[in-house]
């Protein structure tokens, strides 16, 4: 059924409330960290009040780097300036001057029409003027910690959805001035005296903030406690420290004023999220850092903040870091259970210890280990101590990837109790990490030949042979995507669509998701789920240039070592690395990712692989070669080498001005059918990682359109398109939303489904269809990419991307998943993800090439005996003609493949369709079903299906069937609703005798949601 817009919005608005309550999002035990461990932690989360003081009209400058105005006309003159900020005040007083443009000490003044024409230029900088409003005064009394600014403003009514329109472009009140978040805290009696008393017995308190995003001063009853400019490090300030100091801070008995005034003129240093501000699939603001020209967006406390009360004598756990190593010899096959050997466990303690003290640790795990030990901690921060425990395989059980077997998890509990002689009211203090057992290895030689493994014993060079993983010593076919940030706004973070997203990796065939380093380093409840479901993964260091290259600084080391620390207990992370795209060679700027940022890495945790970036081509020194762990000798990389591990190619959407992506027509082969030759394919032989490759792509209407005008319900939005120019990030002038939703996506509707899309109109039922044709069309282009892919000896595919940070023209195979209007708490499927889960992603999977070449994989480690039956569909009158039928017995993957040739010649793509089905002999089920279109659906010669839906009662496992009809062969039936959750099977082939899906919910069932929302589209309605 159709719902107009209106409808639509307000069913939106119904989930919203369903989903969440009305106020604060960014709640959470999964969203907090784990905390610094005292006698008493108290969290100084909820409601703050925010104010901006009220300020006259001034002046500053946005600063775009690598950017110029109409270079070559240079009549408005010039002058000598030393920084780009002396350039912006110069042309500030300059009239008729809106932008300076800086270059080794000169500025040159440019003018309104010169700004018309933006262009690239190398090191030089763009000062575009601002001049900025009056800002009335603003207080916030219900302001959110944790939480952001911008969704503070909006969650007050002064502003709208900032990713509404072009909502996120004027950033008048967010983007200027200070910020000042202030909370009272209550300290008793008690409280003063214990930190009074911090020179005579070592009582303490600590103020702990687990992340603050962009530069803010933290002060305490007016006192300055500190400068935080790296949202990725916790800060912690000792109270105690700082009334001892001389002027020192003054503590009240009841209310004290805490501030966190956050002033834009702070320099971070670019050591926030790489995206904020922007990226080829977030939304470009206008505003941007000073010293680095990094785009900025909003700002705020996004992380809790809590006092820790520590008793005289005692200390604080900061950090519990359990490094877990395998002590047997390097497996090539499955460890057995009970049988392997033992595991080893350093559990390094990381303390705060506000004077020397002395006590016991106890270290116990789970299985059955523990340790108690006497130990001395002399005063200071990130004092450390180190207990080794013992796993044996009698004890506990391994864990594995998602398909391989289960993810058995053990809690590993630390205290520390100080001894009490001469030491007041101390206390034992406690917590807790858990952990899972396996062995993980990045695979670069041929490990199967024992002469390899015996030279790679005592090597520290990484081969070139390829790149894949063994756990527990099973080889891995890593198949799945990039995780980018679910959000732009912490404000808005929520618990359960972060765990959602990863369930939906699971459920997608999925074992493995990179961490991109132009993120952030995800809450807990990610990685918590990763462990709980075994997700693998492939770990950036939040490193991504354009403003946010590393230096060796000590902000910077503390926050690589804070972060490992951190997150090192987790099983799921199977390799850390050091950027995004980075090619660090060493003697060059990128040889700091070697000489620092991995270096940093390796002496915080020696139980992981490590890689210099993504893409790499592996090491010289510095690792153990089998399995790429840390050596502790000095790490190198090559100059050159082979390639084996890869990113793209990437299909850009294009056909319409926008800010990425070609203006003009940019047509590109389909690929349809694909090609595929034999080749000899197996983990013996030379093979590769790709861990980056995508096509772009829009997301449902009901996505896109609550953050749209229903005038601008189009992929033109029914406007005159913006001039947009300046190469990848493009500088558009105008006002088209759709220019501002990153990619377009004319081309790749026009590939696959031709020219009649009436792309400049508007309105729900066009809109709909476009938006149809744009997302069936990534999915065919991303489909057909990776069955040629596993056509060859590829042991990691990882699409780009995962999941969406707006509703826009970005990469995902999931939308965006906040819940907000018209989103699907942790994101609804896109066509391309019911692929993966369908045929592209399964662990044995079947496709063929035009000409009748068909190959049947076996990717996972594990036999497989079955068959698979090949046949072709007619579209005008249902025949099915059965092509080929055979059984299958294919030994354990993965790169197991086996090649059929069938006969086509009797097939025309115009009038049938193929569909290969692969069938389990243990169980007769169908393990792949994969429909193979040997032309574009534009020309496929399909009759009118008239698909016809029902909507069934709520099933006892909550789940709901719909029954679907059609009157004649229906392509690429696609099923969309409000209601939180996913179809068991979609975007897929029904025959005119019907078929039946279930609804597969979020949750909790909103079956009238369901009921009232669901649609269905195919592709014979839009011919």
């Amino acid at each position: 059924m159709v719902m107009g817009g209106s409808a639509i919005q307000l069913l939106a608005v119904t989930l919203v409330c369903l989903s969440i309550s009305p106020g604060h999002l960014a709640h959470g035990a999964g969203l907090q960290d784990d905390p610094v461990s005292g006698d008493a932690v108290s969290y100084l989360d909820g409601s703050w009040t925010a104010r901006h003081e009220a300020a006259g009209p001034s002046s500053g400058c946005d600063y775009l780097p690598n950017t110029d105005y109409n270079n070559g006309e240079v009549v408005h003159g010039s002058a000598t300036a030393n920084s780009p900020e002396q350039c912006c005040t110069l042309c500030g007083g300059k009239p008729g001057c809106v932008a300076g443009v800086y270059h080794r000490q000169h500025c040159w003044f440019k003018t309104a029409s010169d700004i018309t024409k933006p262009m690239s230029e190398p090191n030089r900088t763009a000062c575009k003027v601002i001049r900025k409003p009056a800002m009335p005064a603003i207080e916030l009394r219900n302001a959110n910690v944790p939480g952001d600014l911008i969704t503070d403003l909006e969650m007050a009514g002064h502003i709208g959805d900032p990713l509404y329109e072009l909502n996120f472009k004027n950033a008048t009140l967010w983007a200027y001035g200070v910020w000042n978040y202030t909370k009272s805290v209550s300290l008793t009696e008690e409280d003063v005296n214990r930190v009074k008393a911090y020179s005579e017995t070592g009582s303490d308190m600590l103020l702990v903030f687990d992340g603050i995003k962009m530069g803010a001063n933290i002060y305490l009853n007016g006192k300055l406690l500190g400068t935080a400019n790296d949202q990725f490090l916790r800060y912690h300030f000792s109270l105690g420290q700082a009334m001892a100091a001389e002027n020192g801070l003054l503590l009240d008995v009841g209310d004290n004023s805490l501030v966190v005034s956050f002033d834009e003129s702070i320099d971070t240093g670019g050591r926030f999220m790489a995206c904020t501000g922007g990226w080829d699939w977030a939304p470009y603001t206008t505003t941007f850092e000073a010293s680095t020209g990094s785009a900025t967006f909003t700002r705020g406390i996004w992380k809790s903040v809590y006092l820790v009360t520590i008793n005289g004598g005692g200390a604080a756990i900061e950090h519990v870091v359990p490094q877990i190593f395998y002590t047997g010899e390097y497996p090539t096959e499955a460890l057995q259970p009970q049988k392997h050997s033992d595991f080893k466990v350093d559990v390094i303690v990381k303390f705060y210890v506000p004077q020397a003290s002395e006590g016991t640790l106890s270290v116990k795990g789970e299985w059955g280990a523990s340790v108690k030990k006497q130990i001395s901690l002399p005063a200071g921060s990130a004092v450390s101590q180190t207990v080794t425990l013992t796993a044996t395989a009698e004890n506990i059980s391994l864990w594995w990837p998602a398909g391989l077997g289960k993810q058995p998890l053990y809690t590993i509990s630390v205290s520390y109790a100080p001894s009490s002689t001469g030491q007041r009211n101390a206390v034992p203090v406690a917590t807790e990490r858990r952990v899972g057992f396996r062995y993980v290895a990045l695979v670069t030689g041929n490990d199967t030949d024992p002469e390899y493994v015996k030279k790679a014993a005592t090597s520290q060079t990484t081969g070139s042979m390829g790149m894949f993983f063994r756990v527990n010593g099973v080889p891995i076919f890593n198949r799945g995507a990039n995780m980018i940030p679910m959000e732009e706004l912490e404000g808005r973070f929520n618990v359960e669509a972060y765990a959602r997203l990863v369930q939906s990796a699971v459920d997608g065939n999925m074992n493995m998701l990179r961490v991109w380093g132009g993120g952030i380093f995800l809450p807990n409840v990610w990685y918590d789920e990763c462990d709980r479901l075994g997700i693998m993964v492939y770990h950036d260091m939040q490193y991504a240039q354009q403003g946010h290259s590393p230096k060796n600084t000590p902000t910077q080391d503390a926050e690589l070592r804070h972060q490992v620390r951190r997150l090192s207990h987790h099983p799921s992370i199977a390799i850390w690395d050091g950027c995004n795209e980075c090619r660090v060679k060493m003697g060059t700027p990128t040889g700091i990712y070697a000489t620092f940022v991995m270096t940093v890495v390796a002496e915080e945790d020696k139980s992981r692989a490590i890689w210099p970036s993504c893409p790499a081509i592996g090491w010289t020194a510095g690792v153990h070669a089998l399995d790429s762990l840390p050596s502790g000798n000095t790490l190198v990389t090559p100059d050159n080498g082979q390639t084996i591990e890869t990113h793209g190619p990437y299909q850009h959407g294009g056909g319409f001005p926008s800010v990425n992506g070609a203006n003009g027509p940019a047509p590109f082969p389909s690929n349809i059918p694909i090609t595929v030759s034999q080749t000899t394919t197996g983990f013996a032989a030379q093979n590769v990682f790709a861990s980056e490759f995508g096509c772009s792509v829009f997301s449902s209407f009901e996505s896109m359109s609550p953050t749209l005008s229903p005038d601008h319900w189009g992929v033109h939005a029914g406007m005159k398109p913006d001039n947009c120019s300046g190469g990848f990030h493009s500088r558009c002038q105008g006002n088209n939303p759709m220019s501002e939703r990153n990619y377009a996506c004319d081309n790749i509707i026009e590939v696959y489904f031709g020219t009649d899309d009436k792309l400049d109109d508007v309105g729900e039922a066009i809109f709909k269809q476009q938006l149809y044709h744009c997302v069936l069309g990534q999915a065919l282009e991303i489909k057909n990419n990776i069955e040629t892919r596993r056509s060859k000896n590829e042991f990691g595919i990882i699409v780009w991307q995962f999941n969406e940070i707006w509703p826009t023209g970005g990469w995902g195979s999931i939308e965006y998943g906040t819940p907000r209007p018209g989103q699907v708490i942790g994101g609804r499927w896109k066509p391309l993800h019911h692929f993966y889960q369908q045929s592209i992603f399964t662990d044995v999977t079947v496709a063929c090439g035009g000409d009748g070449l068909c190959y049947v994989k076996n990717d996972i480690a594990k036999p497989f005996s079955g068959s698979v039956l090949i046949k072709a569909v007619a579209f005008a009158t249902a025949q099915v003609t059965d092509i080929h039928t055979e059984s299958l017995s294919l030994s354990s993957g993965p790169g197991v493949t086996h090649w059929i040739q069938a006969n086509f010649s009797g097939v025309s793509g115009a009038d049938q369709v193929i569909v290969a089905t692969i069938t389990s002999a243990l169980d007769n089920k169908v393990v792949c079903e994969n429909v193979i279109p040997l032309t574009e659906p534009k020309n496929m010669k399909l009759m009118k299906s008239n698909v016809r839906i029902s909507t069934g009662k709520e099933n006892p496992d909550h789940t709901v069937d719909i029954h679907i009809e059609v009157d004649h062969v229906a392509m690429y039936v696609t099923l969309t609703t409000m209601a939180p959750g996913k179809f068991s099977s979609n975007a897929i082939l029904v025959m005119p005798s019907g078929t039946t899906v279930q609804f597969q919910p979020f949750g909790l069932l909103y079956l009238a949601l369901l009921q009232t929302s669901i649609r269905v589209e195919d592709v014979s309605l839009y011919m």
